[in-house]
């Protein structure tokens, strides 16, 4: 080959190898997200009470955390990436069937009324703002798993 069409070659080998985990780190975070449309259907259609909701969360992020962690992609970037876009799916599936939601959680009645009704920017930003904080308590968390096991890992193969 030229060394022009090989530098060429090597360039595109490298590049491919380079955006192989950051497509493997987006399809796990967007396939994750997808709770998001979930729980935006299941808040809207059913309603869930308050002391209920979180609890369904928890055990969303908790499978969350097995599947990050088995496939290893980068634990605190995938768990934030994926809660943030969950927040978003989240709260347009809430206002897409804002009467709904606001019919099937009677507990938030007061909160839209005072409101003037459901408020479209104000339910994306909460659902946003959810995703960063729980993406960030749960990216921790997994990276701090996700190191200990690593250094578990590098203590047995050295013996000590």
């Amino acid at each position: 080959l030229h060394v022009r069409s090989r530098r060429q070659r090597q360039m595109c080998i490298r590049d491919s190898t380079m955006t192989e985990p950051a497509n493997r780190l987006w399809s796990l975070a967007l396939g994750l997200s997808l709770t998001g449309v979930v729980m935006g259907l299941l808040t809207s259609l059913v309603g869930l009470p308050q002391a209920v909701e979180p609890g369904v969360w928890i055990g969303f992020y908790v499978l969350w955390g097995v599947a990050i962690l088995r496939t290893g992609t980068p634990p605190f970037v995938t768990a934030l990436l994926a809660s943030v876009l969950s927040g978003v799916w989240t709260g347009c599936v809430q206002i897409a069937l804002a009467d709904a939601y606001v019919a099937n959680n009677p507990w938030y009645a007061d909160q839209v009324a005072e409101a003037g009704g459901l408020q479209p920017v104000a339910v994306l930003l909460f659902g946003v703002g959810m995703g960063v904080a729980w993406g960030l308590l749960v990216g921790v968390v997994l990276w701090a798993i996700a190191r200990a096991r690593t250094r578990r890992g590098e203590v047995s193969r050295t013996g000590s």
